[in-house]
């Protein structure tokens, strides 16, 4: 780390005795931060049989190991100033990815949908059928390995954007009482071949499957494939696929895979937090709809959490939001659903190239169907206040800003989906530009990593927030060296 300096001592202890007992639970060493002044408060610890194991160079503290008898007479000596527990932190029980927050699936489930009844097909590496955070129905195995558990990592992954539970840890998933099915279809290298995949479609088909998850796609068509594609749909199925990444910066190239190209499946593309299209994400004419797809955090294989990114992780918000619109409303046809997705599509972009019909939008669609009864969302707020917030007050050069801002309404409430800009202006002069939306806590980051072009010397964040017709702005300065 940058922004401190460890310093730790040793000592040699030579204890002449051949046997050993145990310590006095008061002579435990345990671990403290002491507020301290001067050197006299560093002497203090040390005269107590303190030991300094981690100093900070911007606050007046130090980490120490000291018997736990001595806590109460450090206390009260000269140059200490406080000494607390050094506590243990872990992480909070369930979080909502940004993903699931962007395609607001929160705001269905608190309508009280939740995607149950729905049948999801994820044919992929298989799914951790013991992760805590997730619920298998069944599966099939189509490589030979005889089983559907996942043993590469992607499928799992991939499940819980879709349906990880709603429950006291991990994430949560677009529809979280969605089945969840694991058909494997790709080795552990994350291979397969379009036989696996027509073998897992047929699956589906014969089981009775709502929504077919396909992360995966091959650069050349497959008349079979298309027939197995087609066959699915017309039994009433949607199938979704990730679009691909091999698109460019540019994104100029007609390249969507197999069997996204195909007109019985919604290619999904990817998109950033900041509400840009994810550089690797493919482009072209049969570019359908696009979802959260870069830095997307859910389950994998190992039983805990992780983060991954590419059109593989954008498709399973769209899989996820059909199982959960369609479980309010499952007199609808797949190809209702699937209208119903595409014309509510958050479009604002308009580049049905680079974008399709726009971002997945879960909210929009339910209201679709719902009629319009559902009460909305909160009125937007007349004004806003807005907040930046940095990972540092200072930074050397090639170190990562991490520009917070936080929205909050005339009522200090917090204040989610508002739409935000940020603007930084380097000591160059260069500017960059991001934008995205807060989330539930009403805020949204941006990270950006300095260079020597960008120059040392002072950095200008301006920060604008809009919500309906309010809006508000603020600008924070801070140094680079």
């Amino acid at each position: 780390m940058k922004k401190f300096v460890a310093f730790v001592l040793m000592v040699l202890l030579v204890i002449p005795v051949t046997f050993a007992q145990a310590a006095p639970a008061d002579s435990k060493n345990v671990s403290v931060l002491v507020g301290i002044s001067g050197e006299k408060g560093r002497e203090r610890v040390r005269s107590v049989g303190g030991r300094v194991e981690k100093e900070f160079d911007f606050i007046n503290a130090v980490k120490v190991s000291l018997p736990q008898k001595e806590i109460d007479n450090l206390k009260k000596v000269q140059g200490i100033k406080y000494v607390e527990p050094d506590a243990q932190v872990k992480a909070y029980a369930q979080t909502v990815p940004w993903g699931i927050e962007r395609v607001k699936a929160p705001q269905v489930h608190n309508a009280g949908e939740k995607g149950a009844g729905m049948r999801v097909a994820i044919l992929d590496t298989g799914i951790r059928t013991n992760h805590e955070d997730l619920t298998v129905y069944g599966g099939y195995d189509t490589t030979g390995t005889g089983s559907y558990n996942d043993d590469n990592g992607h499928g799992t992954h991939v499940a819980g954007t879709v349906a990880a539970l709603d429950n006291s840890v991990g994430v949560i998933g677009a529809a979280p009482s969605a089945r969840l099915y694991a058909v494997k279809v790709l080795d552990r290298s994350g291979s397969g071949s379009y036989s696996n995949i027509i073998s897992g479609i047929q699956w589906a088909i014969n089981n009775g499957m709502d929504v077919i998850n396909m992360s995966l796609g091959g650069s050349s068509g497959s008349t079979a494939l298309q027939d197995a594609c087609n066959a699915a749909y017309n039994a009433g199925i949607l199938l979704v696929a990730a679009a691909g990444n091999e698109g460019t910066s540019y994104g100029s190239s007609e390249c969507i895979g197999y069997p996204a190209r195909y007109s019985s499946v919604m290619a999904v593309g990817s998109i950033t937090s900041s509400n840009i299209r994810s550089s690797f994400s493919s482009t072209g004419s049969t570019l359908e709809i696009m979802a959260p797809g870069s830095s997307i955090y859910s389950t994998t294989y190992n039983g805990g959490y992780g983060t991954m990114s590419g059109t593989s992780m954008a498709c399973p918000h769209v899989a996820g939001v059909a199982a959960l619109v369609w479980g309010a409303d499952q007199s609808l046809s797949n190809v209702q659903l699937r209208n119903i997705l595409n014309n509510t599509a958050n479009d604002m972009w308009n580049d049905s190239w680079r974008y399709g019909n726009g971002l997945v939008d879960a909210w929009a669609a339910y209201q679709e169907i719902d009629g319009g009864t559902t009460p909305p969302p909160d009125p937007d707020p007349e004004t806003l206040d807005v907040g930046i917030s940095t990972n540092y007050s200072w930074y050397y050069l090639n170190e990562t800003m991490r520009m917070t801002v936080t929205v909050r309404d005339e009522n200090s409430t917090l204040i989610s989906n508002a739409h935000v800009t940020l603007n930084l202006t380097t000591a160059s002069g260069r500017q960059l530009q991001g934008t995205g939306y807060t989330n539930s806590s009403g805020s949204i980051t941006f990270n950006y990593t300095t260079g020597y072009s960008d120059g040392r010397g002072y950095y200008t964040i301006q920060a604008t927030a809009t919500k309906g017709s309010a809006t508000g702005s603020t600008t924070k300065t801070v140094r680079v060296y």
